[in-house]
């Protein structure tokens, strides 16, 4: 099971991870205030099946890549997407978590990406438990009030392993 994202910052960034962390950095990929609180916040939306919450995360003017869809722009689309998956969700009493793993990261001043995986864990009122895996790739910025949020997302499902 996964949980919010624990990571605390001691000098020079570095994280501390939990176990059960909710964003796993491999080795190789630096710890960045800015992109690995999106996460955490990201995980803490699902959680709560909050779509504005996961929407805020988002520029006004982002790019949202979902699989088989078009390029959905704007904050809005991004919140209109959540929503109705928020909504299936609740509406089958469900609850889903999400975690993160990032493999590759490049940061400067304005503007980042990363390149990772995702687990989507549904867990449904009948008691049985879904796990699937996609790969992402995020570019993020700071705004004006200095937080980071994504302005590109694009993800898709990882191939499934044979039986």
């Amino acid at each position: 099971m996964f949980v919010f994202l624990a990571i605390a910052y001691t000098d020079g960034q570095t994280p501390e991870k939990s176990p059960e962390s909710a964003l796993v950095l491999d080795a190789g990929v630096a710890a960045h205030r800015g992109l690995d609180e999106i996460y955490g916040r990201f995980s803490e939306g699902y959680k709560k099946l909050d779509p504005a919450a996961v929407a805020n995360l988002y520029t006004e003017t982002a790019a949202y890549l979902q699989p088989g869809g078009e390029i959905d722009i704007g904050r809005g689309k991004v919140l209109e997407s959540f929503t109705k998956f928020f909504d299936s969700t609740k509406q089958k009493n469900g609850r889903l978590e999400i975690s993160f793993r990032i493999v590759q990261r490049q940061a400067v001043q304005d503007m980042a990406y990363d390149v990772g995986i995702y687990t989507l864990t549904s867990f449904r009122e009948n008691g049985e438990t879904r796990v699937s895996k996609g790969k992402f790739f995020v570019v993020a910025k700071p705004e004006k009030d200095g937080v980071w949020r994504f302005q590109v997302d694009g993800y898709n499902d990882l191939p499934k392993a044979p039986k």
